[in-house]
């Protein structure tokens, strides 16, 4: 009997072990569960925030792209103008110009406001070199050319301004610094 004693208190520390440990493991186990669920939120919200961030990147990359794209054909466009200036071939500069402005001699004349500007055509012999473009708020497109005479000598820069015109760009304003 004495065996039969021990034995039936050693089933019996075993199990009181085992419920004491399971209840442990169970309490461990919910504990990383939530931790874990927890976690999946957090990069949940991160992964949405990558995105937004993807989406954001892609559509400025998409803008840039066609302001350089744009940027090409209006330098194109610029350089041909130029070319027709120099030459005083007025009617192909017309081309190029926009309604709100006239060529008048070898002048390229617009208005701001009720000042009426007036912008000699560049010297024979210029060489031009683009210097910075961009799209302003207002869907402009601005861009500035250095100005040099027989590629030697620095004769200041263009700012020149194009508005949309009939789906084509045209010159709306030019000035020089000097």
């Amino acid at each position: 009997m004495k065996k039969s004693f021990v034995l039936i208190i050693f089933i019996i520390i075993v199990l009181v072990m085992g419920a004491c440990s399971n209840e442990t493991t169970t309490n461990t186990n919910q504990t990383e569960i939530e931790r874990l669920e927890a976690e999946i939120t957090q990069l949940k919200n991160k992964n949405e925030k990558l995105e937004a961030s993807l989406v954001k990147e892609k559509q400025i990359n998409d803008t840039n792209k066609k302001i350089y794209e744009l940027r090409n054909i209006i330098d194109s466009q610029t350089r041909e103008m130029f070319r027709a200036m120099m030459k005083g071939d007025t009617e192909k500069v017309k081309q190029y110009i926009s309604e709100k402005a006239t060529v008048e001699g070898e002048n390229f004349i617009y208005k701001v406001e009720n000042e009426t500007i007036t912008t000699p055509f560049p010297m024979k012999g210029s060489t031009f070199r683009q210097r910075s473009f961009d799209i302003t708020q207002n869907g402009r497109f601005l861009t500035d050319y250095e100005v040099w005479i027989n590629d030697e000598t620095y004769a200041g820069t263009r700012e020149l301004i194009f508005t949309e015109e009939n789906n084509e760009w045209k010159l709306s304003s030019m000035q020089g610094d000097r």
